[in-house]
């Protein structure tokens, strides 16, 4: 038998061995968990965003009734983007079909608990009203601009559900553009269509300025609004991050805030010195990523590039970019191509940025409308820099329907393209006191004071 003298001093020293082994297989742990967050990897299923352009029926008919536009038997198979005025809009003939259509997809809706079911769309022209399994989920009125239709309440999870949109493209004078513009207004879905699939609690928007810039620091602030903003705060936590374009995490900045008093939150993030500026011979951008916590879990991580520029105009002088003189030269460019029309895949909007970069150009005009997010995605990375318009463009000034939809739709332009840092010029529009669609509707005296509430 072998005896075992084991002494205090012994037992004590195990004890903290073995005590500071736990602590730093807790720090590592740690450490492992937040790594993937830190280095700005997504954890799986926080949101989808998943493309539905493919698989669609399309019927030319302009019934209003949901009804007898299922029992047709004209249905024609398509994918979107998609328009169809691709070739009467350029054909011998004059005019071109100013009416409704139907659109129609089956769409399996996965199952997924404490999640919301978005549709969003990147433009469809010029109104349009969205069915979930015949019953109708949502509409918006207007061209041009991106918008969203919540269908969670009215899909079935995990079944195979119908989508029917109708989108019209006649002539009301109650919407801009005037028909008296001199361009082709596109009917159908012109964009591409996503389905969004996104937790109950999440970043709805982040929004985010630049009040300071220099060559040698910038500030920058953002505001973010969440879907839900009267939640307890002690049960929320935001962790926002920048990043450089080598991908290296520059800012940290974690807090919780009293989500019962604010529907946006702002923050201002600490500098971010010897910053790397946004111009068209060197378009750096930066990224910032927003982690949302609820109760202890991440729910959501959403994230958006910017720029870092300043600017300005000496009076009745040159335009300045970050200091120096940049004399602007370019073109101006319409959301149209031969045999697409207006529905164009997104390669083809990135030709023509490209296009007009290579030609020494660092200026481009969007006119008369916003157009596709990728368009604005190119001039960021291209270094274009963009002047932005609203789709008012002649037919003067209409009747208070009118106004409320043009400024609306300046509103929606402006929220859905705050943060590229290309676009450095927002117009109101183009010809605007011409040939009147109202009485009246030229007069320089009532349109100035709307100028005046639109600036």
């Amino acid at each position: 038998m072998i005896g075992v003298n084991i002494t205090n001093t012994t037992l004590r020293r195990n004890k903290k061995t073995l005590l500071l082994k736990l602590t730093v297989l807790v720090v590592m742990l740690c450490l492992t968990s937040w790594s993937g967050i830190l280095k700005n990897e997504y954890p799986k299923e926080t949101r989808k965003k998943i493309n539905i352009n493919a698989g669609w029926q399309y019927l030319e008919n302009n019934t209003d009734q949901i009804s007898e536009a299922k029992q047709s038997l004209l249905w024609k198979n398509i994918d979107l983007p998609h328009t169809w005025n691709q070739w009467d809009a350029v054909d011998q003939i004059p005019g071109y079909r100013r009416d409704a259509s139907w659109y129609r997809k089956t769409l399996n809706i996965e199952s997924k608990n404490k999640s919301r079911y978005i549709l969003y769309f990147e433009g469809s022209n010029i109104t349009s009203e969205v069915f979930v399994n015949g019953k109708k989920a949502g509409s918006h009125v207007g061209g041009y601009v991106g918008f969203q239709i919540d269908i969670t309440d009215f899909v079935m999870k995990g079944k195979t559900n119908t989508l029917m949109i109708r989108v019209d493209n006649s002539y009301n004078p109650e919407i801009i553009p005037s028909q008296k513009a001199d361009f082709i207004i596109y009917g159908g879905i012109t964009r591409d269509l996503w389905l969004n699939i996104i937790p109950d609690v999440h970043v709805s928007d982040m929004f985010i300025s630049t009040p300071v810039v220099s060559s040698e620091m910038a500030k920058v602030k953002v505001r973010v609004k969440l879907s839900d903003f009267k939640i307890n705060s002690k049960d929320c936590k935001l962790i926002i991050s920048i990043y450089d374009p080598q991908k290296n995490k520059l800012i940290s900045s974690s807090d919780y805030y009293p989500v019962s008093t604010a529907e946006s939150l702002e923050f201002d993030l600490p500098k971010i010195l010897n910053p790397k500026l946004w111009s068209p011979d060197q378009p750096t951008l930066y990224k910032m990523n927003v982690i949302l916590f609820f109760k202890g879990k991440l729910v959501d991580m959403t994230e958006e590039n910017f720029g870092l520029r300043w600017f300005h105009f000496d009076d009745f002088g040159p335009f300045y970019l970050n200091g120096k003189k940049l004399l602007l030269r370019g073109t101006h460019r319409h959301e149209e191509y031969a045999g697409f029309g207006a529905a164009m895949p997104n390669q083809l909007h990135r030709k023509d940025m490209e296009m007009i970069k290579e030609m020494g150009a660092n200026f481009i005009r969007l006119g008369h409308y916003p157009q596709d997010p990728e368009v604005y995605k190119a001039c960021d990375e291209l270094g274009l820099i963009v002047w932005d318009e609203l789709p008012w463009c002649r037919g003067g000034i209409g009747n208070a329907a009118w106004q409320s939809n043009t400024s609306r739709l300046l509103k929606e332009q402006i929220l859905q393209n705050y943060n590229h840092p290309s676009i450095v010029f927002w117009a109101l529009g183009n010809e605007v006191y011409w040939l009147p669609d109202f009485p009246g509707g030229d007069d320089i005296n009532k349109m100035n004071p709307y100028i005046s509430y639109l600036n």
